[in-house]
């Protein structure tokens, strides 16, 4: 079986590298304790999960340095790998900080998964929850709200 291709995007210090290494349980990916992020390009980590070989892609932040070089970058790793030459995406998934605005929000979705990948499944890991009592209150006020501007998860 082929490997399975998980691309994970999202704004510089949206904890994107941290999420690899959770997946994995171990320090795979480089990560860093500032929200200025460590990821400046995208980094390729081919992993085996129960059995099934997979292939963690972590990419820039969508805000680091010159946006505008970070969203080429990924809009270009997208369409590579929805090419008939490659494997394909087999899972986007879209890592946002807690505070992120809704309207940012909507305007990567749009970009990255409306626009490009619209037939992939993508899921929202919101990460900043630690200290809420009850992260799930995130998701109760937002839900609506999200899925009124046309975002499915």
């Amino acid at each position: 079986p082929r490997e399975r291709n998980v691309v994970i995007f999202g704004k510089t210090g949206s904890g994107k590298s941290s999420i690899i290494n959770t997946i994995v349980h171990k320090q795979l990916a480089k990560t860093s304790n500032d929200v200025h992020g460590c990821t400046s390009t995208t980094q390729r980590y081919p992993v085996e999960i129960s059995g099934q070989r997979f292939t963690l892609i972590d990419t820039a932040g969508l805000n680091l340095g010159v946006a505008k070089k970070a969203e080429k970058q990924l809009k270009s790793l997208l369409r590579e790998l929805l090419s008939p030459r490659s494997d394909g995406i087999d899972l986007l998934v879209y890592c946002v900080r807690c505070m992120t605005s809704l309207r940012a929000l909507v305007e990567d979705y749009t970009t990255f998964y409306s626009g490009i990948c619209r037939r992939v499944p993508i899921v929202i890991v919101v990460t900043g929850l630690e200290k809420m009592t009850r992260m799930e209150n995130w998701w109760d006020t937002n839900r609506m709200e999200i899925e009124s501007l046309g975002m499915h998860f």
